[in-house]
């Protein structure tokens, strides 16, 4: 018998961890920027966890916002070449930041394999 006062168990996690592509994290952004709608229950309805939304939301919010439909309706090729640069921005920006933090990683992972064989 369980304990009325003790919290209920959570359920284990099973399996690992889901990976989203990039395509998906920028939909959830979209949709937890949706009026009425709170980050708490979109993180809920997609099983994440609301830190990794808020994080989605600083990392990808620019491109979130930007909507990929309407390049045909503003009719000049000068705006739709700046908008797809600023998206090559923001990716590459991106990429930097993993790269650096890959290095970063590697660095640290050769450190420790030098201890343990010295």
């Amino acid at each position: 018998m369980t304990d009325p006062a003790s919290p209920p168990e959570r359920p284990k996690r099973r399996g690992p961890q889901r990976r989203f592509t990039l395509g998906e994290k920028i939909a959830i952004v979209r949709e937890s920027n949706a009026p009425g709608m709170s980050a708490a229950h979109v993180a809920r309805l997609h099983g994440i966890a609301v830190n990794v939304l808020y994080y989605w939301r600083k990392a990808y919010g620019e491109v979130a916002q930007t909507d990929l439909t309407t390049f045909e309706s503003r009719g000049t090729m000068a705006k739709e070449i700046e908008d797809l640069q600023l998206q090559v921005r923001n990716l590459e920006r991106l990429l930097g930041k993993r790269t650096l933090e890959i290095a970063l990683l590697r660095e640290r992972l050769g450190k420790y394999d030098d201890e343990s064989e010295g």
